[in-house]
């Protein structure tokens, strides 16, 4: 099953504040790329606003098979701030984002009910407000030993799949370091392997995010 060939993100980061009864939501959103980055925000905020009551956040990176999502009640009952957050992610239908939602709690308890929609509607709110982009996961992919004889049908082969050829080396035979679509990765593997006769060298390297 192949995944979607592009997915949306945020196209800016934003800040964005609730009134509810007299507790302060304060929803913050960012694009992101990994988990690292993730958590670096995460704590960035949190030494942003050290005395706010709660930090509840969710993020989302990828999509189909190499998506990530991961949340944090931030101290609030089970599942009232973190899974909302994530839900508003998902309703809003963007990826490589974190919402990180920061409450100063006013004196009156909204109950659980009343959590998850705070959480929520600001987290969604924050998400419309940092509009969409379209980005599409391609994967690097680096060739080595091809054969000149096959050379132009591989190449070709990237370009007719929306790939970017990033570098090519010419010797006695050629390496070339390209990005291809993720979802066209085994069908590229497979190409490759039949027009080299297994005779040259196909490595895997991370992904990368490009706005499209």
């Amino acid at each position: 099953m192949k995944t979607i060939k592009y997915f949306q993100t945020v196209d800016h980061s934003i800040r964005y504040e609730n009134n509810i009864k007299k507790s302060l939501f304060i929803a913050l959103i960012k694009e992101i790329e990994s988990d690292l980055e993730a958590k670096s925000f995460i704590k960035s905020v949190q030494q942003q606003f050290p005395d706010a009551t709660h930090h509840c956040w969710a993020y989302r990176l990828g999509s189909g098979k190499i998506e990530i999502a991961q949340y944090s009640d931030g101290g609030e009952p089970p599942n009232s701030a973190g899974p909302p957050i994530l839900q508003a992610i998902k309703q809003e239908q963007v990826s490589n984002v974190i919402a990180l939602v920061v409450r100063y709690f006013g004196g009156i308890k909204l109950g659980k009910s009343g959590l998850i929609k705070a959480y929520r509607d600001t987290a969604r709110m924050g998400l419309q407000l940092a509009g969409k982009k379209n980005k599409l996961p391609m994967q690097e992919l680096v060739m080595e030993g091809i054969e000149y004889n096959s050379l132009g049908t591989i190449l070709q082969s990237i370009e007719s799949k929306s790939g970017k050829i990033e570098d090519i080396q010419y010797g006695e035979k050629v390496n070339v370091s390209a990005l291809l679509p993720a979802v066209e990765q085994e069908w590229f593997k497979k190409l490759f392997n039949n027009l080299t006769r297994g005779k040259a060298s196909l490595k895997v390297g991370e992904i990368k995010w490009i706005t499209v």
